[in-house]
């Protein structure tokens, strides 16, 4: 399957995107990281960037959303995940994690260590050289 095939799967036969993709909203983050990837001169990949930033706003104002997932979509908004540093959206990302109810807390603590020992070990790297 190639990438207009997709795009046939998820526009209407006048060439618009179905306004249905709106109600998903993972779906509707993930084609807008996925437009950001694009090559430039992909028109296909522009206008599915635009659609999804102009409804991820819309969810944004309309108080349907939790506030977390609201948050997500100001994030994702703000900078594209492929341009965040790694180690900070990690820790942004454990920070969210533990707020939520269904966190698997070993899982949580593993992540904490592993990042405190990455950190750490950045932090004498750094010592070394200076």
């Amino acid at each position: 399957m190639t990438k207009t095939d997709i795009f046939k799967i998820i526009k209407n036969q006048n060439g618009s995107f179905k306004e249905s993709l709106s109600k998903d909203v993972k779906g509707m983050l993930s084609l807008y990281e996925a437009s950001h990837l694009a090559f430039q001169g992909e028109s296909l990949w522009d206008e599915a960037r635009e659609f999804t930033r102009t409804h991820l706003n819309d969810l944004i104002r309309s108080d349907d959303l939790s506030k977390d997932v609201a948050e997500e979509i100001r994030h994702a908004l703000e900078l594209p995940l492929h341009q965040r540093m790694n180690r900070l959206e990690a820790r942004r990302y454990i920070e969210g994690y533990a707020k939520r109810s269904d966190a698997n807390r070993v899982l949580l603590e593993f992540a904490k260590w592993d990042f405190n020992m990455v950190q750490s070990t950045l932090q004498n790297d750094l010592k070394d050289l200076s």
